[in-house]
């Protein structure tokens, strides 16, 4: 990905929500993610994702941070972290299920 995204957070209450959200996604986690849009992925978290440094609109600095996803169904998707509103642990044999 760039150094640019759509939305960067400085208040620090918007990053501390931000560092939450990525204690909720350790390496190789299951999970059901419920997101922004009010779709929904299922997937192993490639990597725990981490607070970076990005330029938002009008090179504002700023954080977000980046998951890797290994979909259920095969593939994979980048997800900016602000994108996602809850996660859900996943047995093994619930990822396997369809959503």
């Amino acid at each position: 990905m760039s150094r640019n995204a759509d939305r960067v957070y400085t208040a620090p209450a918007d990053i501390a929500q931000l560092e939450a959200r990525i204690a909720q996604l350790p390496d190789d986690a299951r999970v059901e993610l419920g997101l922004r849009d009010g779709g929904t992925l299922r997937g192993v978290v490639a990597a725990r994702p981490t607070l970076q440094s990005f330029y938002g609109p009008g090179d504002e600095e700023g954080f977000n941070g980046v998951l890797r996803l290994e979909l259920a169904g095969g593939g994979l998707r980048d997800l900016w972290l602000d994108e996602i509103e809850t996660v859900r642990a996943l047995t093994a044999t619930e990822l396997d299920r369809p959503g």
